[in-house]
């Protein structure tokens, strides 16, 4: 199964989207991995990881696709989905707080 030249571009998207996903991934680790905060930021990266786990899933079906709207659709819910790890990157203390960490 050859992969087809066509839709390059929301291709490599969602590729750089992964990317993404572990650069974000390591930043929790070193911003936020520390002491008083460790639970949430456990509770985090489980959250990212599993993220990831999606991630790589729509990426295969991105990869195989030659329907443009299976490769819209993969590339509408990875933005979907890494603009709820971004925001709760950014939202690290207001989430911990709200928690009760």
């Amino acid at each position: 199964m050859t992969n087809s030249k066509r839709f390059r571009f929301p291709k490599t998207v969602v590729f750089g989207i992964t990317s993404l996903y572990i650069i974000i991934m390591l930043a929790t680790y070193f911003l936020y991995f520390k002491e008083p905060v460790i639970d949430c930021a456990k509770r985090l990266l489980l959250a990212q990881s599993i993220a990831l786990g999606f991630q790589i899933v729509l990426n295969y079906f991105n990869y195989h696709s030659k329907e443009k709207i299976v490769i819209l659709a993969t590339l509408f819910v990875s933005a979907m989905i890494v603009s709820g790890v971004i925001s709760s990157f950014f939202n690290f203390g207001l989430m911990c707080q709200y928690l009760g960490f």
